[in-house]
């Protein structure tokens, strides 16, 4: 049996976003079954590192008979493989596949997160300002050449949606969520083509389904932090 490490609450801004969604959605698409076990601030997390993941984050994949997995890519590029879905079986597709999936992880979520960062992580409001100022000319290079790279394509590699689109797409998703992406068109109908897939739906869904019935006080925080704003600033 395969469990998914997920969290038990977040605040508003990151529901349907936090990864643990992309490694359901994979299990989704390739038709696999699992459980979601949900992991609240008061554990251990000396003892999660140690025994799961060594930065003590979601998701993790524990699997009967093989090693624990942690970072979406990998265990994304590990299902999708083993299922034999949504990476081309032409060897060149397939290394192009593999090269786009790392390249939505080292070479745009940076500057994605950059942002975010800036927006929901510095509580100084106006070195948040200076941060995203600082942060935002880069990511607008990157999402022009995003754009110019993908043309008038659906997906990134081959005629159908692989691995590479699953990840590009979560992570265009971030900007996406903070409206950043109406400057590039392409890249919001690229978007919208992946998150139409019932795979995705069903994964976010159960994401946020996951949440209700638990609150801040179930990761350790102060329920006063979250009163009538999404996170406190």
């Amino acid at each position: 049996m395969i469990t998914i490490t997920a969290l038990k609450w977040v605040p508003d801004f990151p529901r349907g976003q936090v990864r643990d969604y992309r490694a359901r959605w994979i299990l989704k698409e390739a038709g696999w079954d699992y459980r979601v076990r949900l992991m609240g601030g008061r554990e251990d997390s000396a003892g999660f590192k140690a025994r799961h993941q060594p930065f003590g984050q979601v998701p993790v994949m524990e699997e009967d008979g093989r090693p624990t997995l942690f970072e979406t890519g990998a265990i994304v590029w590990s299902v999708a493989e083993r299922a034999g879905v949504l990476i081309p079986s032409d060897p060149a597709q397939r290394d192009l596949t593999h090269c786009w999936m790392i390249a939505a992880l080292n070479s745009v979520e940076p500057y994605v997160m950059n942002i975010a960062e800036a927006r929901y992580f510095i509580e100084d409001t106006e070195a948040a300002k200076r941060r995203e100022g600082e942060a935002m000319p880069m990511f607008e290079t990157r999402m022009g050449e995003l754009q110019d790279t993908l043309g008038d394509r659906d997906w990134l590699v081959s005629d159908g949606f692989t691995v590479a689109d699953l990840i590009m797409a979560g992570v265009l998703l971030i900007a996406d969520r903070m409206e950043l992406l109406a400057k590039w068109p392409g890249l919001q109908a690229y978007v919208d083509r992946a998150t139409d897939r019932p795979a995705y739906r069903e994964a976010v869904a159960e994401q946020i389904a996951d949440f209700e019935g638990h609150g801040p006080e179930d990761m350790g925080w102060d329920p006063k932090d979250f009163e009538g704003a999404e996170i406190k600033r």
